[in-house]
């Protein structure tokens, strides 16, 4: 608190007619008026001639009077900047130029002076170099320095003047979008250690793992081409808007809550954390949320926006890598299906937090899967897909066509265009399969169902959330019900097969994981007399 003291300490106001003594060795007293009516006062020498005048404003009088060069309209008339103005003055002063040579530099844009050698200055005392050009730049045009000036190179001038203001915005918002960048890193780095604090808090412990210790502190590094594809909002905006997904995810949580009262979740994957907060809602005492993925900053702000924060542990990192704070959790949870059910291979991770972190009796979901095939007649994708490669602007690229078939495509199918009975090839049993089993080979037989023309055979997928559940949920991902974001998987056949209802397409697929693209797929297709081999990708 201030405290006010004594009358002696205060100084005596001064009136009107009050005599102050001031120093004649006070030196800064015309330096700080003179600086305040903005005249630069001191010898200063002119820039054509060797008279030395009594301050710029005198030398700028002079120059116009005596060399009938008026420095601060031409200046103005060139949108001349600090920068370029510094340049002048220092050529002047090197080189030595008439004013006439130094108007018609102007004329060809000022490249005598654009080197930046210009920009060395000999005599720093020079008060030409103090002069604030910018800021005399107040010309009138209508002024009789500016009489010789036309309306044309009036309007250039302002033109000028404009675009440099423009080009002066527009790095003066790359550096604000830099410094943004740079409180984002900051942020991001804020909240990763007060991620670890809460995960040491809640663990009750100091772990010493190396591992974990180097992920910690690894969210500035760079991401693998897969983990930073899900720090994009895009991908994320697209799953929570797929109602099918979403809200099965949700239904088999909030109606099956004697799985989740009072247990302990691990959610892999977390992704914004949607699944965890139905998890917390539905009812579980504790959930720890691991993604890899910048994403998981996002989620623990969402977290904390929905007052969820305190029973979410958010971990960043590779869940084979990171340590968490449970020992043991009663469910697993994860959306980690890919196109065609195994694409992206993220099951391996939840088969390895499963056989790691699940307590007995404890279940991972959706506890099964099953992996269907159809056969479709869709002409108009053959068409865009195939034919279109006959005819291309008059010229054949019908050697196209090889590589197009190797291709699976993933597209909304039309319920429509199904043409046979969907086929059974895998089932998953998410509690007992090896992650050995995923690669695997199945007969199958697509009975027609009418009278057609088989020109793909289609793959998807069926997600059932099961084991112990008061009530079952289920959702496809097939071309027969509502549209999920996971489409479904298209294999197009070299040469079409017609079939008759009643009939059936016996084939064989081979389904394995990709020996160069850890989560691609290659599948093997044999249908009829024709074997196909696709690359999902």
């Amino acid at each position: 608190m201030a405290t006010c003291g004594s009358d002696d300490d205060v100084p005596p106001l001064l009136s009107d007619d009050s005599e102050c003594e001031v120093d004649d060795d006070d030196d800064g007293w015309d330096d700080v008026e003179d600086e305040e009516m903005n005249v630069l006062v001191g010898d200063v020498v002119c820039l054509f001639c060797s008279r030395v005048m009594g301050s710029v404003d005198l030398l700028l009088k002079h120059l116009r009077e005596d060399h009938c060069f008026d420095l601060v309209a031409i200046c103005w008339k060139y949108s001349v900047d600090s920068i370029d103005y510094i340049r002048l003055i220092n050529y002047i002063r090197k080189q030595k130029p008439s004013p006439e040579d130094v108007a018609e530099g102007f004329k060809c844009g000022g490249v005598l002076w654009s080197s930046d050698e210009y920009m060395k200055t000999e005599d720093s005392s020079d008060l030409m170099l103090l002069f604030d050009i910018e800021s005399a730049q107040t010309v009138d045009p209508q002024s009789p320095d500016m009489s010789d000036v036309s309306e044309s190179e009036v309007i250039a001038a302002l033109t000028q003047r404009l675009r440099k203001a423009d080009e002066a915005q527009t790095i003066l918002k790359t550096e604000l979008e830099r410094a943004v960048g740079d409180i984002e890193r900051l942020r991001l780095s804020g909240q990763q250690f007060v991620m670890r604090m809460n995960t040491k808090d809640s663990a009750g412990d100091e772990r010493d793992n190396s591992k974990s210790a180097d992920h910690s502190n690894s969210h500035l590094q760079e991401e693998d081409g897969y983990f930073a594809s899900y720090t994009h909002h895009d991908i994320h905006l697209t799953m929570l808007k797929d109602k099918v997904r979403t809200e099965s995810y949700r239904d088999f949580m909030l109606c099956n809550p004697n799985l989740f009262a009072g247990r302990t979740v691990l959610d892999v994957g977390c992704g914004t954390g949607i699944l965890s907060m139905f998890a917390v809602r539905a009812g579980a005492s504790r959930v720890v949320a691991v993604d890899q993925s910048n994403i998981i900053y996002q989620a623990m702000d969402i977290a904390r926006e929905n007052n969820l924060h305190e029973k979410i542990t958010f971990v960043k990192g590779k869940l084979e890598d990171v340590s968490l704070p449970v020992e043991k959790f009663d469910i697993i949870i994860s959306e980690w299906m890919g196109y065609f059910l195994l694409f992206e291979a993220m099951l391996d991770s939840v088969l390895w937090a499963r056989d790691r972190y699940l307590a007995p009796g404890g279940c991972a979901y959706p506890d099964h899967f099953s992996m269907m095939l159809v056969g479709v007649d869709d002409p108009e994708m053959r068409r865009a897909k195939l034919d279109f490669w006959d005819d291309v602007y008059g010229f054949k690229m019908s050697c196209m066509k090889s590589s197009v078939l190797d291709e699976v495509y993933v597209k909304q199918v039309k319920g429509s265009a199904i043409v046979t009975d969907p086929a059974l090839i895998k089932d998953i049993d998410v509690m007992t399969c090896k992650v050995s089993e995923l690669d695997f080979a199945a007969d199958f037989s697509l009975r027609c169902v009418k009278d057609a023309t088989v020109t793909a055979v289609v793959g998807y997928f069926i997600t059932d959330f099961a084991a112990g559940c008061q009530k079952k949920i289920s959702f496809s991902t097939g071309p027969e019900v509502t549209p999920t974001h996971w489409e479904q998987a298209v294999m197009l056949l070299p040469k079409p097969v017609p079939v008759t209802a009643g009939s059936c397409v016996d084939g064989r697929i081979t389904y394995r994981k990709h020996p160069h693209d850890s989560r691609g797929i290659l599948i093997s297709l044999t249908v009829g007399k024709q074997t196909m081999k696709y690359n999902l990708s």
